[in-house]
């Protein structure tokens, strides 16, 4: 038929243009200087003291001369002296946590670790001697009062309590209910009480937790009142230091005086 020529002519359509050849990419080819022709700075040709013209011998200790004045190099740098090696400046090379010690920061950090050691030893003595007491734990004669208080006080006034007494056969619900309320209230304010007396009057002269004996006040009543008369004055850290600093001044001084 002719081709594709032919079928774009019986098509009746214009014949596209033939496409534009490859263009050839011509690679360099990789060329080893080892004998330092392509570099500039190595002239292998005559030096400054082989020159036999004085004028051009002088021309160029003038240029040195100036060269030298300037503070420029009197001969460019070689490619090897060019080139860095990795890290060869020694910056960033140490991991970055790691400080630059100094003598001021080595003092800083001393005091800081003396500081972190001493609130250790603080946090571990506490602020006052350990004593069983000084803890919520209720012992049984508590623990039989607080419940005791809490089922007379739900039964008191309770709003579910009249129904409960009709359905056990008690017909009389309200003037046992009126009966019990009393000493229901006298109970509740007798805790009330007891945990403002323990809390702010009796515990912070003994050197005891205001809060821990307010809250076994409002749970114990009376019996935690008992109690805290009961116990003895807890002696703080501050004063046991204290007391053992005095110890020791007055040995000190009875050696003195012996």
């Amino acid at each position: 038929m002719g081709g594709r020529k032919a079928v774009y002519e019986l098509m009746g359509m214009p014949v596209p243009p033939p496409p534009p050849k490859k263009k050839v990419i011509q690679v360099p080819k990789l060329k080893i200087d080892r004998t330092g022709e392509d570099d500039t700075a190595r002239y292998s040709g005559l030096k400054l003291g082989q020159i036999l013209d004085d004028t051009t011998m002088g021309e160029a200790l003038a240029r040195a001369n100036e060269k030298a004045k300037r503070g420029e190099r009197l001969r460019p740098k070689l490619v090897e002296e060019e080139y860095e090696l990795p890290y060869s400046d020694k910056r960033n090379i140490g991991p970055k946590q790691t400080p630059e010690w100094t003598v001021e920061r080595i003092d800083e950090y001393t005091k800081q670790q003396g500081k972190a050691i001493d609130w250790a030893r603080r946090a571990k003595l506490g602020e006052f001697v350990r004593d069983p007491l000084e803890s919520l734990d209720l012992d049984m004669m508590k623990r039989f009062y607080m419940v005791m208080t809490i089922l007379e006080t739900s039964i008191a006034f309770g709003r579910s309590s009249p129904q409960f007494l009709q359905m056990i056969g008690m017909s009389d619900s309200s003037g046992l209910l009126s009966a019990l309320q009393v000493p229901g209230l006298v109970l509740v304010v007798a805790n009330l009480a007891s945990s403002i007396y323990c809390g702010i009057l009796e515990a912070p002269p003994k050197n005891r937790s205001g809060t821990v004996w307010a809250v076994k006040g409002f749970l114990g009543g009376p019996l935690a009142i008992m109690e805290l008369r009961n116990a003895e004055t807890l002696i703080t850290r501050g004063e046991i230091e204290q007391r053992t600093r005095d110890a020791m001044e007055a040995d000190r001084k009875t050696r003195q005086s012996s």
